[in-house]
């Protein structure tokens, strides 16, 4: 046996031990089921009788799972903490988020209020950069497309809250 061999060897219940840490650590909170609904504005931008159907098709939901940055996920399959630097820089400059769970599913994440986030009055970027590669637990309204492409969307105040010290969502 090597010296490299026997070094690695001994190193190796540490870096599992590290790695056990980091999974069992519980995840970020964002949202709860007694926040997340359809609000008014969103109701209302439902103009049509196919998209009151999306609407109505959309359920209160609770997604847990790694906050990635979609296009280079998508793209180059980035995430995790290498990722942290360029993901957070790609959501300040507009990209979208996303939770991937367990089983490699990416549900795309959005806050809720239709209006201001048309309307560029509700901005939560930087909230959703310094979620980058970190574990949450999101609730909020989810919807699914025919092909199975999901979006879960939070109330804003309730991202807002999750990120910053001391917040609270309730």
């Amino acid at each position: 046996m090597t010296t490299s061999t026997m070094v690695w060897l001994a190193l190796l219940p540490l870096a599992l031990a590290q790695v056990g840490t980091a999974a069992d650590a519980a995840p970020d909170a964002i949202g709860s089921k007694a926040t997340a609904h359809w609000t008014d504005t969103t109701e209302k931008a439902a103009a049509t009788p196919a998209q009151k159907e999306v609407l109505a098709a959309g359920a209160v939901a609770t997604i847990t799972g790694e906050v990635v940055e979609v296009s280079c996920f998508l793209q180059l399959g980035k995430r995790g903490d290498a990722h942290r630097a360029c993901g957070a820089a790609c959501i300040r400059h507009g990209q979208p988020a996303g939770i991937v769970d367990a089983a490699g599913t990416l549900t795309l994440l959005f806050v809720e209020e239709h209006d201001p986030r048309r309307d560029g009055t509700i901005d939560v970027r930087e909230q959703l950069a310094s979620l980058i590669a970190r574990q949450v637990s999101a609730t909020g309204m989810l919807t699914r497309t025919k092909d199975g492409h999901a979006a879960l969307y939070v109330q804003g105040p309730d991202l807002v809250a999750a990120t910053t010290p001391g917040g609270d969502t309730k």
